[in-house]
């Protein structure tokens, strides 16, 4: 598996060599496209996901 490749940025801050920014290239590909395609198939789904924050949840149902 090939490894990332980190490039780094230096500057000089009173005489002292500092990073000033460093940037991460990735080798492999990313797979957004199957995390798309759930999330679309989550909203399209007949129940909700998660919870909802503005709602309080009674004892009972937390402890089953």
């Amino acid at each position: 598996m090939p490894l990332s490749i980190i490039r780094s940025q230096y500057t000089t801050v009173k005489g002292e060599r500092t990073e000033l920014g460093r940037r991460t290239f990735k080798i492999e590909d990313r797979h957004f496209h199957k995390e798309a395609k759930s999330q679309k198939a989550q909203l399209e789904s007949g129940h909700t996901h998660g919870i909802r924050k503005d709602v309080k949840i009674k004892m009972n149902r937390k402890l089953t």
